[in-house]
């Protein structure tokens, strides 16, 4: 068991050598692009869940399936890093047409639709220049409103994939960093091109709430997109996801040291993950026991109190410190608002909507419906109330205390 050989991948984006309970999603992303290459109808898929639980895994998967079914994509991207989300778009529209290109010979129609690119990307304040050596197209997705710009470019998209007999795939992480009018301008878009018939589909992937801010931008949206809550993994697949990459090089598990780390990983894929790499650095020889497994959990704990917990932790002020470890002392999930401000210390709601409407905007809490709240990060409660509980914040810190 030596540590280079660690099957283990604990980390943001990091492709377990097994895909455990996740067979459902795939097969039905499988028969999507299966009915979009024929020229059938199918609604593009948007997966949603909380921190870790595999939903970029899952991107990275289909984009696998997708390309070993001769589409063209976009690789996994993550939306919200740049000001303007046409940006983003225009990238990943570039290199759609330039792997359509390069796999099916079709140069000529693919530097027409990089005029579009380029017209696209010109009409964006910003002024991104991309390295397009074509003409730029006239009159087509030059507008500078977001939404009829960018159904042009998907249209345009949609219609070369659609000579290729296959088609084109955006794969959208994070997707809930963009704003209503970005969720807006995607929602019409694709909604143009399902009209059409074209195929061409996203799979986005964000936190609990998108499928609620996709629904505040366009009420339409609940019937454009196909939803997906990705959650923890069942007892059975967690078991699976955590023995499997061991037993690819000849190391077993104990039932029971199974067992327990299942049961204290809480079906989290990231969790179990985390237990396996620091199970296979310390224990000494196969099968692997209860006994290794009780060596490591104050391993693991700080691992994920440094790595995974604390760094979210640290992405708030004091003061929205103060107010998740008031959330966290009020026991288990969801949280009322109303609760949460008078443990904080706050006469009422309004002396902690900023603290409150900031952290959402960070992605670290969430609201399930309104007048709840609950944090994006599995188990973070506990964490909180272990490493950071309300009475270790100063009395005196609580606005309107």
């Amino acid at each position: 068991m030596q540590k280079r050989e660690n099957p283990y991948t604990p980390g943001a984006g990091r492709k377990p050598p097994n895909l455990a309970g996740r067979d459902g999603d795939l097969e039905n992303f499988q028969a999507l692009i299966e009915r979009l290459a024929a020229g059938g109808y199918e609604r593009s898929v948007i997966y949603s869940g909380l921190r870790g639980v595999g939903k970029t895994v899952l991107l990275m998967e289909l984009d696998v399936l997708a390309s070993e079914a001769g589409w063209a994509t976009t690789d996994v991207q993550e939306v919200g890093s740049q000001p303007d989300f046409r940006v983003t778009f225009a990238r990943m529209a570039a290199r759609l047409l330039r792997e359509m290109s390069r796999r099916h010979r079709i140069r000529d129609r693919v530097d027409r639709a990089l005029g579009v690119v380029k017209a696209f990307s010109l009409a964006v304040p910003s002024g991104i220049q991309l390295k397009i050596d074509v003409d730029t197209a006239s009159g087509v997705a030059d507008s500078g409103d977001p939404e009829q710009d960018l159904t042009d470019l998907i249209r345009e998209i949609g219609e070369v994939a659609a000579t290729t007999g296959a088609g084109a795939l955006f794969l959208i992480d994070e997707m809930h960093n963009l704003d209503a009018s970005s969720l807006a301008a995607i929602c019409i878009a694709f909604q143009a091109v399902s009209r059409s018939s074209l195929p061409v589909a996203m799979a986005a992937a964000g936190l609990p709430d998108l499928q609620v801010r996709l629904m505040s931008a366009k009420p339409y949206a609940d019937r454009l997109f196909q939803y997906r809550e990705l959650g923890r993994l069942t007892d059975a697949a967690a078991r699976i996801a955590l023995i499997t990459p061991a037993a690819t090089r000849g190391v077993d598990f104990e039932e029971d040291a199974a067992l327990q780390v299942v049961r204290e990983a809480a079906g989290y894929p990231y969790f179990i993950q985390e237990y396996g790499r620091e199970l296979w650095n310390e224990a000494e020889a196969s099968p692997i026991t209860t006994a290794d497994v009780n060596a490591v959990r104050e391993i693991v704990t700080d691992s994920l109190a440094r790595n995974f917990f604390g760094t979210r932790f640290q992405l708030a002020t004091d003061a929205e410190q103060r107010y998740l470890a008031a959330l966290a002392s009020l026991g288990g999930p969801p949280y009322r608002s109303a609760e949460a401000a008078l443990a904080y210390g706050a006469k009422d709601q309004r002396g902690v909507s900023i603290h409150r409407d900031a952290l959402i905007q960070k992605g670290i809490i969430w609201s399930p419906r309104r007048g709840q709240l609950d944090f994006t990060v599995p188990l973070f409660a506990e964490y909180l109330r272990e490493n950071h509980p309300l009475a270790s914040f100063d009395e005196a810190d609580g606005d309107g205390a």
